[in-house]
């Protein structure tokens, strides 16, 4: 009809493009795989204020990324001790804590509840509804033997019996006892995660799924005894350097002090260079290996 009436077929192919744009979740809705209009909300209970000794807030989300500007972490002490004045001043600022990261003790009780919204005049039917909270050690970042995952914790609860959603309800859920042995850890070939799972079955048609991800820390004590380190190393009759360490055991927040001693120097030293290596190993072997090495003291 374009071609006859000679207008540009060009704006017709946009017009489509755009309502298919806009009908994507009608279509995702018929063929089973959009939510079909339900709106899952997953609230984890309690604050640093509430659980001052389980609960602290992170400056930033775990990763194995190293920043790019390392005086970050100076310039965002400075702006709490900043606010920290402004508050003893009695300047109130006014800022939004929901969206704040927060990680939990190992000791920490999960529990809170889980929000499903529908849109109006919107009905959905379920087979039945269940709340999840698992501890699983992810793999599929790097190469693995066998399944990628593996869930260490794993357990499941019912919401809500089969029926229809109408409108807006809030259930509470609660894991309490559960022994968290890991911290969450986010790597680069290897993660471990704590989350909470909502699944909504439905007849003929798959689940809808949300998840929650429960950030968790195990406080460290410090040892009683840190003796200092010292280690020798070098080419026989060439080169003998001694390092030395103020102790082993060192606080994220610790700065590294020590001093390195050239004690025989018969050959031309160009330069010399110091780094902090962070190393990440994976796999049954080099675990069981890690293990090995760290019950003799390595």
């Amino acid at each position: 009809v374009a071609l006859l009436y000679g207008l540009p077929i060009a704006p017709i192919v946009t017009i489509v493009i755009v309502n298919r744009l806009e009908n994507k979740d009608k279509i995702m809705s018929f063929f089973g795989l959009g939510s079909g209009g339900l709106q899952i909300k997953i609230t984890v209970n309690g604050t640093p204020d509430s659980h001052p000794n389980d609960i602290v807030y992170l400056r930033h989300r775990p990763s194995w990324k190293v920043r790019k500007n390392v005086f970050t972490v100076l310039k965002n002490h400075d702006n709490n001790n900043a606010q920290l004045i402004h508050q003893q001043r009695g300047i109130v600022p006014n800022k939004n804590n929901n969206n704040r990261i927060m990680v939990y003790s190992c000791d920490h009780d999960t529990e809170g509840s889980i929000t499903l919204t529908m849109g109006h005049g919107k009905k959905l039917d379920h087979m039945g509804i269940q709340v999840k909270f698992f501890g699983r050690i992810d793999m599929e970042g790097g190469v693995h033997e066998g399944r990628p995952h593996y869930d260490f914790i794993s357990l499941s609860k019912e919401l809500l019996p089969p029926g229809s959603l109408y409108d807006t309800r809030t259930v509470p859920f609660n894991f309490r006892g559960v022994e968290k042995l890991h911290e969450t850890y986010h790597g680069r070939n290897v993660s471990v995660k704590y989350f909470v799972q909502v699944e909504v079955k439905r007849q003929w048609l798959p689940p809808i799924t949300a998840e929650h991800e429960v950030l968790v820390q195990i406080p460290g004590v410090e040892p009683s005894v840190n003796e200092p380190i010292k280690m020798e190393v070098g080419i026989e009759d060439c080169l003998h350097i001694e390092f030395e360490y103020e102790k082993r055991c060192y606080h994220l927040h610790d700065v590294i002090c020590g001093q390195i001693n050239f004690l025989l120097v018969r050959i031309k030293i160009k330069h010399m260079e110091l780094a902090v290596i962070r190393r990440e190993t994976s796999g049954e072997g080099l675990a069981q290996s890690a293990a090995m090495g760290g019950s003799n003291g390595g």
